[in-house]
């Protein structure tokens, strides 16, 4: 028997976390990066990083019951199995190329509108940033096989 049996006497107890660890760090990221945000008195901000964190918690909460989806635990980045994973991977493929193409446009536009300086060195420090996980992601992939 396994030693996480409970019905086995002296057997360890396990605690599942609600969550996976991917969302307890980013439900806890927006939430105390909502907190800052009121803090300072930027509270557009605020809220949408506390409306984040809240609907992600909740969503990967229910994402974890017995009855859910695979929609609702991919969306919740939940996986149950390799089906989920695979879904997700291609799902993320699509979210990176759109960050790439909108953040390409964010340059184009801070190119043309005399624009925030700080503003402009974060979108062309974004879109390095994607661009270099882009190709160290597709070497490791592709040498992965």
């Amino acid at each position: 028997m396994s030693t996480d049996d409970p019905n086995e006497e002296g057997a360890a107890t396990r605690v599942r976390w609600p969550m996976s660890p991917v969302n307890t760090v980013l439900v806890g990221l927006c939430i105390g990066g909502a907190v800052v945000c009121f803090v300072s008195g930027l509270a557009v901000p605020g809220w949408a990083l506390l409306l984040g964190g809240v609907g992600g918690g909740i969503g990967a909460l229910l994402a974890r019951r017995s009855s859910s989806s695979d929609l609702e635990r991919v969306n919740a980045l939940e996986y149950a199995d390799e089906r989920d994973r695979a879904a997700a991977a291609k799902g993320l493929a699509v979210v990176g190329v759109a960050s790439l193409v909108l953040t390409a446009g964010q340059l184009v536009v801070h190119a043309v509108a005399d624009t925030d300086p700080a503003a402009r060195w974060a979108s062309v420090a974004t879109f390095l940033a994607l661009a270099v996980v882009w190709l160290l992601a597709n070497w490791y992939f592709v040498r992965r096989g």
